[in-house]
């Protein structure tokens, strides 16, 4: 029997490969770990003050951007 490992949460999503390429080109590996972890926890945070229906509903439409989300202030 195999030995117990710690349970991590992952997030998996598609992306594409001219979009993978250029992250690879712009984020080192070793660092896009800590730059998503960091943007999912203000994204959360953004949520948790604002509301996610707003904050996801605006994004989702466009109606703000990544940029625009950080002017929002966490």
């Amino acid at each position: 029997m195999g030995t117990y490992t710690e349970y991590r949460p992952r997030l998996s999503i598609e992306i594409t490969e001219k979009s993978k390429n250029k992250l690879a080109k712009l984020i080192p590996h070793g660092m896009q770990k800590i730059v998503f972890q960091l943007i999912v926890d203000d994204l959360i945070e953004l949520m948790e003050k604002h509301g996610s229906g707003k904050v996801l509903g605006t994004f989702i439409n466009r109606d703000i951007t990544l940029r625009d989300i950080t002017k929002l202030g966490v």
